[in-house]
């Protein structure tokens, strides 16, 4: 494809693209915020439907025909893919800023001045957030000091000192004397007994000293970091799901493997989900191992057979067939294969395989046999027969999890299994049978496990079926916000906060290009327009954040907020005034920490501490920008076409 960056004379009202890009946008508004709506998508033509609750399974969803669609779904499964969140942000602003393009064209601005003036608007919003952000450590803290001030501190801390088990997760809770004065956050606030500082635990009498106006103020808080205030800070009211994810965390901790320090210790590759119908959410869980369900009679009964027994277990890292080839293999050219053997005995190829793949399994006594493709159905049968227990469409995170505590060796083919690459250790449990509502399908729940393993499994259950997939996304959502806030080692202020500062950017640096007199001549009259533009992009976002969230009646009144939102903060001299303009309410320390979920309303608190990563804003920010400008250019190549004898044919973009 050919695409043309620079242009002269543009058909405004065909950019056909930029406006479908914009309304497909727009029909995923109500997913953006924390109070998702659940939307029914139907097929006219079989009639079958189903229920999303993110921008990503709803484009899964949709017959996108159109190249505008179909080019939002890669940038948002590629997205999801990469960063497992932020997807609403993605296809939000793609909307938001095509309006802006085509605002611009109307404007008669031209497609350099506009790729440039929004590049630039983009660069200062990535710029302002980098300053603004927080290290994990401050966030952690501030939440603290605001809720000792509030007479809302919980006074929970992790005793890394005492090796924590499944069942208490070594938590402990102190009384502690709490100072109820409030002051600004710029003068020093005294703390004791805090679960966040160093000596909390040394002595009742002594107290630690916290100034928010200190660069070092991460070097005063613990090392050993208690996940459940930041969990609380990134769970976006999801607090079900992150309750889940701390349970996870805590787990591992206890198996948590040499060279690692035990405190805030996530691996998420080592996290597996198990859907099961039928049970209310409530009965959600995670066990440790690998769970998986199973259907077979026959496979419950050798479990049985198996229990409180030490097992061989042997990985193959692809399909258990006759027919499968590693990524890689070539059949040589111009060869021809005789198999002579195979017709005078009447034997088939693949059952030739199969008998030499069941003696090979045999032969080296194994019990279980993880799969990470497909098994053929004949083989599977044979090695039920035979006492040994197949698993297929096993992921290969699990399989070097298995391979790494058992010291079993994953290979491609059966025929090189041997006996190094046979591994022990290895239990296997009946954790319960179920039968959903409807008594249709009866499955049985099998646990896999190796005893030094930080394999995690997390029971998503719901009675209705079609939520499943919702309360999956959900949980991996929480998962990898977590995930990314302790890679990142900073956060973004959360709530619409920090869209509030992009608008502000954008506002200062506007009036400081008109009232610049030393800019250029060819961009500069252009850029204030554009940034202006962007601004009202903000706006935008932040009043449907206020809509969906019930704070305001319409999008109208959520504008007239943020706009004196703004104007206060410019008449006040303290810095860091700036408030979030989203009210955000959470009962999610008793969720959090497994202590059960309440109804909002009583016993439900206003809170400020809450946090967006800063790598999924940047990279959503700059897909959905990329993204626009993909397709301003093929539009502008599709109106005015490519003359190859024209100069500007040397600014083509090749893709």
């Amino acid at each position: 494809m050919v695409l043309l960056c620079r242009s002269g004379a543009v058909n405004q009202g065909r950019h056909i693209g930029l406006q479908q890009l914009e309304a497909v946008a727009a029909s995923t508004h109500s997913f953006l915020g924390p109070n998702k709506r659940y939307k029914f998508i139907q097929d006219e033509a079989t009639g079958e439907s189903a229920l999303v609750c993110s921008c990503y399974r709803l484009l899964e969803q949709l017959e996108l025909s159109s190249s505008v669609g179909q080019l939002l779904h890669e940038t948002v499964r590629a997205h999801q893919g990469t960063l497992h969140s932020g997807t609403g942000t993605v296809v939000f602003l793609a909307g938001v800023w095509s309006r802006v393009a085509l605002e611009c064209l109307h404007k008669g601005i031209s497609i350099p001045h506009i790729i440039a003036g929004m590049s630039k608007g983009l660069d200062l919003c990535v710029e302002v957030c980098k300053r603004n952000a927080v290290t994990v450590e401050e966030g952690i803290c501030k939440s603290a000091v605001q809720k000792q001030t509030n007479g809302l501190f919980t006074g929970l801390f992790i005793d890394t000192g005492v090796k924590k088990s499944t069942q208490d997760g070594g938590v402990k809770s102190i009384n502690g004397v709490l100072n109820q004065e409030k002051r600004p956050l710029k003068h020093r606030i005294k703390l004791k007994h805090s679960r966040h500082f160093n000596s909390c635990s040394a002595g009742a009498e002594e107290t630690h000293s916290v100034d928010f106006t200190s660069p070092n103020l991460h070097q005063k808080c613990s090392k050993t970091l208690d996940l459940t205030p930041l969990a609380e800070a990134v769970s976006h009211g999801c607090e079900a799901s992150m309750r889940l994810v701390m349970e996870a965390s805590r787990i591992q901790s206890t198996y948590v493997p040499q060279g690692h320090s035990s405190h805030n210790f996530l691996d998420v590759d080592r996290l597996v989900t198990c859907p099961l119908p039928g049970l209310s959410e409530e009965h959600s869980c995670v066990l440790h191992g690998y769970v998986v369900k199973s259907c077979r009679v026959e496979q419950v009964s050798l479990v049985k057979h198996f229990e409180e027994r030490a097992l061989k277990i042997g990985l193959i890292n692809g399909d258990l067939t006759e027919s499968y080839r590693h990524v890689g293999f070539n059949r040589p050219k111009n060869v021809t294969y005789i198999h002579d053997s195979c017709i005078s005995t009447g034997v088939s190829v693949e059952q030739e395989w199969m008998d030499r793949a069941l003696r090979i399994l045999l032969n080296l006594s194994i019990d279980i046999l993880l799969v990470n493709g497909m098994v053929t159905s004949q083989l599977k049968s044979h090695c039920l027969s035979h006492n040994i227990l197949v698993i297929e469409h096993v992921k290969v995170t699990i399989l070097n999890n298995f391979a790494t505590t058992t010291g079993a060796v994953s290979v491609s083919y059966v025929t090189q299994l041997s006996e190094r690459c046979v591994g022990s250790g290895v239990q296997v449990s009946v954790l319960r049978d179920y039968q959903n509502t409807l008594k249709t399908e009866s499955s049985t729940l099998l646990n896999i496990v190796a005893s030094a393993t930080t394999l995690v499994t997390v029971i998503i259950t719901s009675s209705v079926h079609a939520k499943l997939q919702s309360l999956e996304d959900q949980f991996w959502s929480c998962t990898y916000r977590l995930h990314h806030a302790l890679n990142d080692g900073k956060l973004l202020p959360g709530a619409g906060m920090t869209e509030l500062l992009c608008i502000r950017q954008l506002y200062r640096h506007k009036d400081v290009s008109q009232n610049s007199k030393d800019r250029q001549k060819d961009v500069a009259p252009y850029e204030p327009v554009i940034l202006q533009l962007m601004a009202e992009g903000w706006m935008d976002y932040i009043s449907t954040l206020m809509f969906n969230a019930g704070q305001v009646t319409a999008k109208a009144h959520a504008w007239t907020h943020i706009a004196q939102h703004l104007k206060e903060f410019e008449s006040k001299s303290l810095p860091g005034w700036l408030k979030s303009p989203l009210k955000t309410y959470s009962n999610s320390t008793n969720a959090i920490q497994g202590k059960g979920d309440q109804d909002r309303g009583e016993g439900t608190v206003e809170r400020d501490e809450v946090y967006d990563n800063m790598t999924v804003k940047f990279e959503a920010w700059r897909g959905a920008l990329d993204l626009v400008f993909l397709i301003l250019q093929t539009d502008t190549e599709i109106i005015t076409g490519i003359n190859e004898s024209d100069s500007q044919f040397r600014d083509v973009m090749f893709l």
